[in-house]
């Protein structure tokens, strides 16, 4: 049986894992740092417990989760909140927001870290990376316009090439 509106329905399903426990705080702060609603938790019939947290900021849907304690202790089997230190995990969450600067700010005031600050960057956008307070890097844009492939090589950026 399908469970609808779920991520993976709609082509892929993220999962961020936080230390277990926590997963009601990082919702939480998604919800105070960009915005998010959370229409939907996952909770164990067994112990009550929330064990996953749907989020959605616009478009983008996300689950937070709490880790598997068991898998976390295990060193055969690394769970995903085994990555020393924070912000050197091998994922980095890009987000479209209405205003980088303002972003930026609230998501610092709610426990992120600032990775780098809003700029101004070659193709137009302002864009910023922070980190937050569970180790996640997300990189953030406000895009001021669509351009080219042809408008953004002739900035002198990294080549776009378009499939053939």
């Amino acid at each position: 049986m399908a469970i609808h509106g779920i991520t993976s329905r709609d082509g892929i399903g993220l999962t961020i894992f936080v230390p277990h426990g926590r997963q009601q705080e990082a919702a939480a702060f998604y919800l105070v740092a960009f915005g998010a609603t959370s229409p939907r938790h996952w909770i164990s019939p067994r112990t009550g417990e929330v064990t996953g947290i749907y989020i959605a900021v616009g478009r983008a849907t996300f689950t937070v989760s709490g880790a598997n304690p068991k898998r976390e202790t295990d060193p055969s089997l690394p769970g995903p909140c085994a990555v020393p230190p924070p912000g050197r995990g091998s994922t980095i969450f890009q987000l479209c927001v209405d205003d980088v600067d303002a972003t930026v700010k609230i998501a610092a005031a709610a426990g992120a870290t600032v990775r780098t600050p809003p700029e101004d960057a070659d193709w137009g956008d302002r864009v910023a990376t922070i980190v937050d307070p569970f180790g996640h890097i997300w990189a953030l844009a406000t895009i001021s316009r669509e351009i080219s492939a042809d408008d953004f090589n002739a900035r002198g950026n990294i080549q776009l090439i378009e499939a053939a």
